[in-house]
């Protein structure tokens, strides 16, 4: 298990997502267009070891955070779909799977928008687990 089959497996799940907007990828060139993009984080939490002796598996968790970003005065309705979209692909109970890396979807949530000059952007957060 590894964090980069973690971020692997989320970000494989998001890049073949069926209309999915444009994809700003972390620490990857991006320039908005004025159009609908989005832009997933990892965000790990603390590893929690099973058992005490040294040789046991470990428990990755946290959140992969996808921020949906709208151009500031579109239809309510786009920021809408679009979160809604996210949350119906990364649905609790999905497992995904990349190179022994089995993780597990717990809950997934919109959070409050944050408003720019330009976007309003609603972040989408995703609990997991993985093994």
């Amino acid at each position: 298990m590894s964090e980069t089959n973690l971020r692997a497996a989320f970000d494989n799940h998001l890049n073949t997502m069926v209309d999915a907007p444009a994809i700003a990828w972390e620490g990857k060139d991006f320039a908005p267009s004025n159009a609908v993009y989005l832009a997933p984080f990892l965000l790990p939490a603390e590893t929690i070891g099973l058992g005490m002796e040294s040789g046991g598996a470990d428990v990755l968790a946290g959140l992969y955070q996808i921020t949906v970003n709208v151009p500031k005065n579109s239809d309510k309705n786009t920021w809408i779909n679009e979160t809604a979209k996210i949350k119906t692909r990364f649905v609790r109970g999905t497992i995904l799977n990349v190179g022994g890396t089995r993780v597990i979807i717990s809950k997934t949530w919109s959070n409050t928008a944050i408003i720019s000059d330009i976007y309003y952007s609603v972040p989408i957060s995703i609990r997991y687990r993985a093994i």
